[in-house]
């Protein structure tokens, strides 16, 4: 982390720096990496053809504004990366900003002029943005969120040739996505560098089971679910916690002091600026 965040949570962009371009799409990437926040989430789906797929539905029809409701699994990769995808999907349209009133900061939706509504972007491969990936010259972690099973034989032939395993940290929020991953890999063994999450959103008796017996770098907890006392419990695993959301300041304040290890936003942006605040 750079020395003038020092103290503060690696800042995840959630889908990238979604009032700049459409989640989960090149544009929205590399508004994260020029803005130089520490880190990204992504989600992955897998297509007919077994590719994955960078985004966060097997569907299309939210992504296109219902022009195109075809499943991934019925189309090509290639067919795929055809469709367009309409810059006026930007998160403006998802999530409201958040008032100027209650942060330092704001996150600025999009003009007409810079977001005109002929505009559209693309989906692209996961091979794709790991050949991104090795342009960013700063350090930049990568969650990916595995959206579905059968996934992980893909992505082992993809890690086989990349250069950037050490920056991935494979999750996911659904419990069979993570008993395959935890399966497979105690199996094949994970490439090295390779790092494993899982969202388990709140503490319970039965989650707690679950990472107990499964190799974890982090887990994702949903804002307010959970204490100092929680995060050093984990911490003593050897489990870092990664918070899940919580865009308010009163959120972000406690983030710190807790010793939450990252934090994964929609407003990437605001949060910075309070944190620039909190610091004059």
């Amino acid at each position: 982390m750079k020395k003038e965040y020092c103290g503060l949570p690696m800042r995840f962009a959630h889908t990238g720096v979604t009032q700049f371009a459409p989640e989960n799409t090149p544009e929205a990437f590399q508004k994260a990496a020029e803005l130089g926040f520490e880190g990204i989430e992504l989600d992955i789906n897998i297509s007919g053809d077994g590719e994955i797929i960078i985004t966060h539905n097997s569907d299309l029809g939210y992504m296109t504004f219902e022009q195109h409701t075809e499943k991934l699994k019925d189309l090509t990769a290639e067919q795929i990366k055809q469709i367009d995808i309409p810059f006026r999907n930007a998160l403006k349209f998802k999530y409201p900003p958040i008032p100027w009133t209650e942060h330092a900061g704001g996150r600025r939706c999009p003009t007409p002029e810079e977001h005109p509504e002929s505009r559209v972007t693309h989906l692209i491969t996961f091979p794709e943005f790991d050949a991104w990936l090795s342009t960013v010259d700063h350090e930049l972690t990568v969650e990916v969120e595995f959206k579905d099973v059968g996934m992980c034989p893909r992505m082992d032939e993809i890690l086989a040739s990349s250069p950037n395993v050490s920056r991935y940290i494979f999750f996911s929020g659904n419990r069979a996505v993570l008993e395959e991953m935890q399966a497979h890999y105690r199996e094949k063994g994970k490439p090295k560098g390779l790092r494993l999450g899982a969202n388990i959103r709140f503490l319970t008796e039965e989650t707690m089971a679950f990472v107990r017996r499964s190799d974890l770098y982090e887990v994702g907890l949903n804002d307010a679910s959970f204490t100092k006392a929680d995060v050093d419990m984990l911490t003593a695993m050897g489990i870092k916690v990664f918070s899940n959301l919580g865009d308010y300041p009163a959120w972000w304040a406690q983030l710190g002091p807790m010793g939450v290890t990252a934090f994964k936003t929609n407003y990437p942006d605001a949060y910075t600026e309070w944190w620039q605040s909190t610091q004059k």
